[in-house]
């Protein structure tokens, strides 16, 4: 989604989360942008016009920009779990992990994997973690030139 209809999007849930009728919604546009419609406002003046709204006590939900963490049964749990402590030792998010998981069965989901397939995704991302660990170590090792 481009950033243009996203923000009009957070707009018209706004709209709707204040209960602003028609009237009082173009309204607060117009006192904002001096636009009564999103489709005529540029970039900015969409940011300006959520964040009035933001300010006048709209609450937006997080969007979840870095994957989710599978929804899979009791048994597969510890796996997950494992996976989810690579990720977070490394920095890198749930997404990362569905891609890993993608590239190697061409099944965009982890909690779609069969047992074998996610053990094997688990064993690849602590092979992973286990290279950028080395990687950080010799590269700490290295003695410091001086600039000059």
């Amino acid at each position: 989604m481009s950033t243009k209809k996203a923000l009009m999007a957070k707009i018209h849930i706004a709209k709707k989360e204040l209960n602003l009728d028609d009237a009082t919604y173009r309204d607060v546009l117009w006192r904002v942008t001096g636009k009564r419609s999103c489709k005529d406002m540029t970039i900015a003046q969409l940011q300006d016009a959520a964040k009035d709204m933001q300010n006048s006590g709209f609450k937006p939900k997080a969007t979840p920009k870095h994957g989710s963490k599978p929804n899979v049964t009791k048994r597969r749990q510890p796996l997950i779990n494992k996976i989810e402590a690579i990720l977070a030792d490394m920095g890198l998010h749930w997404n990362y992990a569905h891609g890993v998981g993608e590239q190697m069965f061409k099944i965009k989901r982890l909690q779609f994997l069969n047992d074998q397939q996610l053990y094997k995704v688990t064993q690849a991302l602590s092979a992973h973690q286990q290279s950028e660990t080395l990687k950080a170590a010799k590269e700490a090792a290295k003695p410091k030139q001086n600039a000059k």
